[in-house]
């Protein structure tokens, strides 16, 4: 017979909102925000007995052997609670990296290799500048601007120009800067996605893309075979403040979840909630990292018995809401 007078009843659009929380929580948990995907499947086995008395060997019994029930899903959000259950890591960890500068440092380069410089985000500030009056700057000059204020170290010294570094202050074009009893206007300011490399007396800049090349964003630069790099050169940059989490995933061996699933009420079908009240989450295959659509977070989990819950409610709970 019917269980309900509407034909809606037995159909539904697939919406809701699924949260985790820890294991035998009261409470629903954190919202795991948008999914890709929410599924539940399972599975039962059984034993046969079979007759023995004529060849038909029809079943006489049959009895559950072993019963199974899993869930999969994609997280879109990459919340911290969301990439501990994906990624298995045991806890997310902040290292913001604070706004600073380096003066001179010196590397150990590989030819054609990417070293790293151990900063996000790497700059340099360009200066142009009219006629220095009082004499030449001269790197590792700290040179000063008035109004605004602003302030850097000279890395480096062209024709016309100077590059800067540890700048603190916006330097501003039209204002004058100096150092001692030099002073020069500035006809122009750029920050620079690079670092300044010089040889080791300074005379000498690194061209980009000639003797090195750098990838600024992660902090990564390359000696070219052919170019002038040296290990004795001297390298200097600036980096911004950056937020930083850091994760190390597969460090937890066992991460367990309490899983509840709600689904819409503006949705056509039942109203309903699942309440799976123990589940063992693991990374769900592969996570695509390169190519077209939504980065996604692949979990799947195992529905274990919760022995905390009363015989016969071990496993999960469906709730039809009216």
């Amino acid at each position: 017979m019917a269980i309900a007078s509407s034909a809606d009843n037995i159909r539904f659009n697939g919406t809701g909102i699924a949260y985790a929380a820890a294991v035998a929580s009261a409470n629903p948990g954190a919202d795991m925000g948008e999914l890709e995907n929410f599924s539940f499947s399972q599975a039962v086995s059984k034993d046969q007995v079979k007759s023995t008395r004529n060849a038909a060997r029809g079943t006489i019994l049959e009895a559950v052997k072993e019963t199974d029930a899993t869930l999969k899903w994609g997280l879109r959000e990459q919340t911290d609670e969301n990439l501990k259950m994906a990624l298995m890591a045991a806890s997310v960890s902040t290292a913001n990296q604070t706004a600073d500068g380096v003066y001179q440092t010196t590397q150990t380069w590989v030819a054609d290799e990417y070293i790293d410089l151990g900063k996000l985000d790497v700059v340099s500030t360009k200066l142009n500048h009219g006629t220095v009056t009082g004499g030449p700057f001269v790197i590792g000059e700290i040179i000063a601007q008035a109004d605004p204020v602003a302030e850097g170290k000279i890395a480096f010294v062209g024709a016309g120009f100077i590059e800067v570094v540890e700048v603190s202050g916006a330097f501003t074009a039209g204002e004058a800067v100096t150092v001692a009893a030099k002073s020069a206007t500035l006809t122009g300011v750029a920050t620079l996605r690079d670092a300044v490399i010089t040889s080791a007396d300074g005379a000498t800049r690194r061209a980009q893309g000639t003797d090195y090349t750098i990838e600024p964003r992660a902090g990564y630069a390359r000696k070219l075979t052919g170019g002038g790099v040296l290990n004795t050169d001297k390298v200097s940059f600036d980096w911004p403040a950056v937020a930083k989490k850091v994760l190390y995933g597969l460090s937890a061996s066992t991460v367990q979840r309490k899983v509840t699933f709600v689904t819409d009420p503006d949705d056509y079908g039942p109203r309903k909630r699942y309440t799976f009240h123990k589940v063992s989450v693991s990374t769900d295959g592969e996570q695509d990292l390169l190519g077209d659509g939504t980065e996604l977070l692949k979990c799947s989990g195992t529905v274990i018995r919760d022995t905390s819950q009363p015989a016969g409610e071990e496993y999960y709970k469906l709730e039809i809401l009216g």
